[in-house]
This record gives C-alpha cells, sequence and structure tokens, in this order.
C-alpha cells in the first residue's frame, strides 16, 4: 500500500477566500497525521496559492511525518528551504495557466539550469524530487539532474474522458514508474487524483506514495479531515470505495 501525502495548498485556498485565519494548513495537518497521513504537500512561490511563509515554518515544527515542499527553482524560494528545511523539496514549474493545467518540469530541456539548484538543496541535507511527466525521457532527465525522487504527474490521468485515454494514461504511469525504479528513484504520483484514481495508482508496486488533495479536502467539508483521510487509507488499502 502506497503512502498518502496529504496536499494542503487548497486548505489555504478557502482560507484566503474567506479572509480569516481558518481552515488552517497546520491545524489540518496534524488531524490527517492522526488519522494515519504519512506525509504532507504544500506549494510555495506561485500567484494566488494561498501558502504562507508562517504556514511553512510551523509545518516544520509541528509535523512529525514527511513535509514535502513544492517549489520552482527559483533562488528566494530555495534560499527559503534551505532556511525552513523541509524533509523533501519537490521542484515544480514557475506557474500554471488555469485549473488543472500545469505540467510537470521539463526536466531535459532546463538539465543544466536544474543541477546546481539540486546540488545546492542536496548539500543542504534536503531530499529532491521533480514533478514531471509520466514519460521516459523525462524521469530519466531527472535521474541525470541529480534527484533522489519523481513525483509523476497524474493529471491527465485523473482528467481522461473516456477509457481508452485512461488506460492509455495510466500504461503511461505504470512504464514510467518502472523506469524510475530501475534508475534507483523514489517514486510518486499525484496531481488530479480521487479516492478511486488514487487507489488505483497506488497499486501500482514501484509507485510508493500517492499525493491527494482537492478531493480529500472536499470530502473533508463534508465528514471532517480525520474521516476524509481514513476513508482514502481504507481505499487505498483495497477496501470500502466511495
Amino acid at each position: 500500500m502506497s503512502v498518502l501525502f496529504v496536499g494542503l495548498d487548497h486548505v489555504a485556498t478557502l482560507r484566503q477566500a474567506g479572509g480569516s485565519r481558518d481552515p488552517d494548513p497546520v491545524i489540518v495537518a496534524g488531524l490527517a497525521e492522526l488519522a494515519g497521513a504519512g506525509g504532507h504537500s504544500l506549494t510555495i512561490g506561485r500567484e494566488r496559492n494561498g501558502i504562507q511563509e508562517r504556514d511553512v515554518r510551523l509545518l516544520r515544527d509541528t509535523v512529525r511525518t514527511v513535509l514535502n515542499v513544492c517549489l520552482p527553482p527559483l533562488d528566494e524560494w530555495v534560499k527559503l528551504a534551505l532556511a525552513i528545511r523541509p524533509d523533501l523539496v519537490t521542484l515544480t514549474s514557475e506557474g500554471r495557466e488555469a485549473f488543472g493545467a500545469e505540467r510537470g518540469l521539463d526536466v531535459e530541456d532546463r538539465l543544466s539550469e536544474l543541477q546546481p539548484v539540486i546540488g545546492t538543496l542536496r548539500s543542504g541535507g534536503i531530499g529532491v524530487s521533480i514533478l514531471v511527466e509520466p514519460a521516459p525521457a523525462q524521469v530519466k532527465a531527472a535521474h541525470r539532474a541529480g534527484a533522489e525522487a519523481v513525483l509523476l504527474h497524474t493529471g491527465r490521468y485523473g482528467w481522461a474522458g473516456d477509457v481508452g485515454t485512461r488506460a492509455a494514461e495510466f500504461e503511461r504511469l505504470v512504464n514510467a514508474s518502472k523506469i524510475g525504479r530501475k534508475l534507483g528513484l523514489t517514486v510518486h504520483a499525484g496531481g488530479g487524483l480521487g479516492y478511486q484514481s488514487a487507489a488505483q495508482v497506488g497499486r501500482v508496486p514501484e509507485i510508493e506514495a500517492v499525493h491527494v488533495g482537492h478531493s480529500l479536502i472536499a470530502r473533508a467539508a463534508l465528514v471532517g479531515v480525520r474521516e476524509a483521510v481514513r476513508e482514502l487509507l481504507r481505499t487505498l488499502a483495497g477496501g470500502e470505495e466511495r
């Protein structure tokens, strides 16, 4: 069974929309851990994201599982990561055009730019992952760049509009995860996953962790954070599905 990483970005978005202090990503992270989540993932360095530096610093002080901070490979955010020292940094693109439009970094094209960034983070004792499309060339480029892990972007699979496309995208994920494991990379997957799609992805032996954000937070609005996490963990374990 894959480890569950809870995405906290949408919690911060809700807080920002209400112009208040709640819901607090730090409290949500604590509740998710109590329910069995194995890690947390959040994004900094993007316009209108909602995650604040205060959130990252408090999460670093309170999270007892794995704290993964997604950020663009820019000096400002690399320096913040070095100051806060999360367990894992996942390098991402600098922005997105619209909902669902995010894609992985083109590591092949930006290899010479990413190598020193990765070297700096690793020298600071921080594990480094890269958000990539589930394409063999991108996974291999991430390995050449010096990353220890890849986060395979599952958006095309999660948002597929028909059975044939969905099956083809799942096969891409499987192939990319096998290549990553063969190269010695830790393989995570996430982006646009719901409960059932996360369970299918989590059954791929080479995928060690799945990252679920929006669908989990949406469910939590109905049943609470702890129950939403427990439901998802049961689904990942092959039990009852919603």
